[in-house]
């Protein structure tokens, strides 16, 4: 696995095609949204490229790109409150607020527009959203009756009002599902998507104990899955590239595990197996657990993964840090899974994948340097034969230009 933390925002985005020539490529862009200014939320777009390794002298701490691309005042207080929840479906981040209409951004238009009112039994903040195709559903946990609202939002049709001879119009809705069964009364720990793109896998406590459950969007109906838990917290992705669910473990390592079926029904020992975990941890400032106040991972295709960190500022009180003295660490990574146990990074800049004790080494190699100097300008890596013909040359140019005729 290779580690990518934010670097400059100015690095060159173009990539060398078969032909030789320089054409620009489409960049990939990630939005973070942060609750950054104490009357609202800001949605920030980052440069997903623009992240040097960690192993590079020039990773320096920096800021956020300026302006945001969008800023939303709260309507319901001052920040940090609650009430207020963001979700992505597409190109969309929709927010959604506990009594009132959400609103709907647009990356790729920019468009910010009027969504639908929450339903009057969602409560917006405590709770899980997942997108399956152009549905986002959404289940919310109530504190004072220990109980969920689970709904979707789609895009409908509205039939038309005969007695004003209205056309049919087009708009954001929700449709309510049914409840969990009544022993899934505590908040979701984690959580995943099938690869069947249906069925939501949801592992919470269960009398006390860690339980698995599952919905089956097509059929709404959940489903039991046995007292044994999901690997990971908060949300798991599945990768098509590997075939296994990836997600952040508690300690801020990566573990992935294959995939369990719909219909299993199994215990802790029968699934965890299957477990493996990253050696190294992403989390910063692992070693002062009260720096650490959250993360969140998000799936950017390819088996590449980007980690968010939110940690308290050096000589900030952690008590005090949400207020305004928190720092972001952003992690962007790929990683490599085998069924039978070895664990591999991939180094984005020369293209490979390298067996994990032996990554450090690899990134101290010339290979490694001559192919970051070639990332760093947008150029593609070379192979390690190419490279050491290429270098080899330029020294021998070295040579017959330091030559006196």
């Amino acid at each position: 696995m290779s580690n990518k933390r934010r670097g400059h925002d100015g690095q060159n985005q173009h990539a060398a095609s078969g032909d030789g020539d320089k054409r620009p490529r489409r960049g990939k862009h990630l939005y973070l949204l942060l609750d950054d200014w104490d009357r609202g939320f800001s949605i920030h777009k980052i440069d997903a490229d623009c992240f040097v390794s960690d192993n590079q002298p020039d990773r320096a701490a920096r800021h956020l790109p300026e302006p945001p691309v969008l800023r939303l005042a709260s309507p319901v207080g001052p920040v940090p409150q609650n009430g207020v929840s963001f979700a992505a479906l597409g190109t969309k981040i929709f927010a959604l607020m506990s009594h009132r209409c959400g609103l709907v951004y647009d990356t790729e238009t920019a468009v910010l527009a009027v969504g639908a009112h929450a339903p009057s039994q969602m409560v917006c903040g405590f709770g899980i959203t997942v997108a399956i195709g152009e549905m986002l559903y959404a289940l919310s946990y109530r504190f004072f009756d220990k109980q969920h609202s689970f709904e979707v939002l789609s895009w409908e049709t509205t039939a038309p009002d005969a007695t004003q001879q209205q056309r049919p119009t087009e708009g954001w809705s929700w449709r309510t599902l049914p409840s969990p069964p009544p022993a899934f009364h505590s908040r979701v720990n984690s959580y995943v998507l099938h690869p069947d793109r249906r069925t939501i896998f949801m592992t919470t406590a269960n009398k006390g104990r860690m339980g698995t459950y599952s919905f089956d969007t097509m059929d709404s109906e959940w489903r039991w899955h046995g007292e044994w838990a999901l690997p990971f917290i908060g949300q798991g992705h599945f990768d098509d590239e590997l075939d296994v669910w990836v997600g952040l473990y508690r300690d801020g390592s990566i573990c992935a595990c294959r995939v369990a079926s719909p219909s299993c029904h199994g215990t802790v020992t029968s699934l965890e197996l299957d477990c493996k975990k990253t050696k190294e941890k992403l989390f910063r400032n692992d070693d002062d657990a009260e720096m650490h106040l959250g993360a969140t991972l998000t799936y950017m295709g390819a088996s590449r993964f980007c980690l968010v960190q939110c940690v308290a500022r050096e000589g900030v009180d952690v008590g005090q840090a949400l207020l305004g003295g928190c720092a972001i660490h952003l992690t962007v990574f790929g990683v490599k899974y085998s069924h039978r146990g070895k664990q591999q990074r991939r180094c984005k800049e020369c293209d490979v994948l390298v067996e994990d004790k032996l990554y450090r080494e690899h990134c101290k190699s010339a290979w490694h340097k001559h192919n970051y100097t070639l990332h760093k300008n947008g150029l593609p890596p070379l192979s390690q034969e190419e490279c050491m013909v290429e270098m080899e040359l330029a020294d021998s140019k070295k040579d017959l230009k330091d030559y006196d005729f």
